[in-house]
């Protein structure tokens, strides 16, 4: 569908002229997770006008698995250099620890738009990292910390919650509660 709708804006202007003329501003959300196409399309729909505001955060792609482009983000300025950019730099969710941390991997990235991220929220939590080198790994440390401290605090399951991003993530962790 996306690349039939930029074939159709490319190949015919004044059918995308005609789009473009219904949108006299364009705002796109979490610019980071765009892909080529749809940056070849917003281009050609802000062709004319020029009035454009993505908003995103390059250290939050996510989706290059399925084809998103952070260089949409990152090279945004260099294409549209008539916009301005606001960094929104303070965390209102995160602890400083964790903001601090999350800082410290994020310096390491070779191409990012340079922020300084900070909280006013407590420190935290003093945060504990364990290095595992497979699914199944990750599923055991975790399963042995909680069963660790039901056992010391006589916690129950219910006290606890294993978050994950995709659903294929849960079997190993399934398969390690049995």
């Amino acid at each position: 569908l996306l690349v039939l709708t930029y074939r159709l804006f490319a190949e015919h202007e004044d059918v995308r002229k005609e789009y473009a003329g219904c949108f006299q501003y364009v705002l796109v959300d979490e610019y980071q997770d765009t892909n080529h196409v749809q940056q070849l399309i917003v281009t050609l729909l802000t062709k004319e006008h020029r009035r454009i505001c993505v908003v995103g955060d390059d250290a939050q792609s996510i989706y290059g698995f399925r084809g998103a482009d952070i260089d949409n983000i990152l090279d945004f300025q260099q294409q549209f250099p008539e916009t301005r950019l606001f960094k929104l730099e303070q965390n209102y969710r995160s602890t400083q620890n964790i903001v601090k941390a999350a800082n410290s991997l994020i310096s390491h990235n070779q191409r990012q738009i340079k922020k300084d991220v900070f909280s006013e929220n407590d420190a935290g939590e003093k945060l504990m990292l364990k290095p595992v080198y497979s699914d199944k790994e990750e599923a055991l440390v975790v399963c042995n910390d909680i069963k660790r401290i039901m056992n010391d605090e006589q916690g129950a399951y219910s006290d606890f919650a294993i978050l994950y991003r995709t659903n294929s993530q849960s079997r190993s962790f399934e398969e390690e509660l049995r």
